[in-house]
């Protein structure tokens, strides 16, 4: 019932961002939307939720990337603006409550007065991010990525793009997508700056490619994200779609050079720990890795081999993900994985996915409460993780990896350091200590 009650909101959304101006999001009118797929009432009501919820998300997504890429002093600007917005939109919305009557319309009007209202907030800021990135337009739409695949299709367009540009960019949006991803070839839903170009030679199946400038955000796609005019884009492109590369155009050296330049990269070591941080169009990341081995000290000293690796994702705003990765192995689920901090057994970590291709298996934890406010917390606290992989979920017996935790605290500092400039907000959150 759920997918039925949210589906109108689809339309509406394909609407909203494919504006480009004030006047196309002054035009939408998602309760009239809603209400034309059903008049019961809790199937408006779940209609409205899910859309004003979408909405949320993606004005969250561009003000955090605003923040990311304005002046300080315009970062302050935008932070009091969104903040006077969202009261006046309450004072502006809520009101309907008391003048409108009977109740059951007045809710539905102040829903609509809050998703109308919003709309054009997000025109506004995707205005803004077009103007501040000075390369492009703020565009949203579907993204896929894997072996010969590297597809991007825009809401409400037919169009299917080869993405391309700077490649500090088009490696941050294909790490992030591999990040998000839980199975092979899934769409993700993609917010971008960039250009589109029909000129250039592109592979089989496109019919354009994507300049991209920067990616704004990357996520699992929800029942209330546009529609693609082709369905048949869903996971269903073939090799030969995205195949004959050597038909694209020739970057000549000196761009190639110009573009794997990074503006910053810092490499440093603290006890097993290895934090490579790089910084391309503005944009920072950390990876943070360790290896795992039969014995935790003998990987750290470089006597023992790794057999798997584990990472942590870094970003700005500490954004944060994680990826367990065990080469040449496949592991068919999550409930196979149990992990273990000093004497605390965790079991298996029910938020993450498995993901398995021709280099073997990762396990990926993606960005969520669980993560942020359980398991990274009991990592940076702790001295050693143990991880067992089961051959089945009754199996007794268990295949055991180690790593050492010392040093991921004074990793991560630098990391945080490195991508928000501001290493006492990152101690004061968990708890650091200046002596740590």
């Amino acid at each position: 019932m759920v997918t039925s009650v949210k589906i109108c909101s689809l339309i509406v959304l394909a609407s909203l961002l494919g504006a480009n101006n004030d006047v196309a999001a002054q035009q939408i009118n998602p309760l009239a939307q809603c209400r034309a797929q059903s008049l019961d009432i809790d199937r408006i009501h779940s209609c409205m939720d899910g859309y004003l919820d979408i909405l949320d998300d993606d004005l969250q997504a561009i003000t955090d990337f605003l923040g990311n890429t304005l002046a300080a002093d315009a970062v302050a600007g935008l932070n009091s603006s969104q903040r006077a917005f969202v009261e006046y939109r309450r004072q502006n919305c809520l009101w309907y409550l008391e003048f409108s009557s009977p109740r059951i319309d007045a809710e539905q009007i102040a829903k609509n007065c809050l998703a109308t209202m919003s709309g054009q907030r997000l025109v506004e800021l995707q205005d803004l991010l077009s103007a501040d990135s000075g390369s492009g337009q703020a565009i949203q739409g579907f993204y896929v990525y894997g072996a010969q695949r590297n597809s991007f299709q825009p809401c409400g367009s037919e169009q299917r793009l080869w993405v391309e540009g700077d490649a500090g960019s088009v490696g941050l949006m294909q790490q992030t997508y591999l990040s998000v991803a839980t199975e092979d070839l899934q769409l993700l839903h993609a917010s971008v700056t960039g250009r589109i170009d029909e000129q250039l030679q592109v592979p089989e199946g496109h019919q354009g490619v994507l300049q991209l400038s920067s990616l704004v955000a990357m996520r699992v796609p929800t029942e209330g994200d546009c529609q693609l005019p082709d369905p048949a884009y869903n996971l269903e492109i073939t090799a030969s779609d995205v195949d004959a590369a050597q038909d694209r155009r020739e970057v000549a050296d000196f761009e190639r050079a110009e573009q794997e330049e990074p503006e910053q990269q810092l490499t440093a070591y603290f006890g097993a720990w290895l934090v490579d941080c790089i910084e391309v169009s503005s944009r920072k990341s950390c990876s943070l890795e360790v290896a795992l081995g039969r014995n935790a000290a003998d990987v750290a000293s470089g006597v023992e081999e790794g057999l798997a690796q584990l990472t942590i994702n870094r970003m700005p705003r500490r954004s944060t993900s994680v990826e367990l990765e065990f080469a040449e192995r496949e592991i068919d689920s999550p409930t196979l994985i149990r992990w273990q901090i000093d004497s605390e057994a965790l079991g298996d970590i029910v938020e993450s996915s498995i993901l398995v291709d021709q280099d073997g298996t990762r396990q990926q934890i993606s960005e969520s409460p669980y993560l942020t406010d359980d398991l990274l917390p009991k990592m940076i606290r702790g001295r050693d993780l143990k991880v067992s992989v089961l051959d089945t979920v009754d199996d007794t017996s268990t295949d055991d990896v180690f790593a050492t935790l010392e040093g991921l605290t004074k990793a991560l500092v630098f990391a945080d350091d490195f991508v928000s400039n501001s290493d006492l907000e990152i101690r004061e959150d968990f708890g650091f200590s200046d002596s740590e």
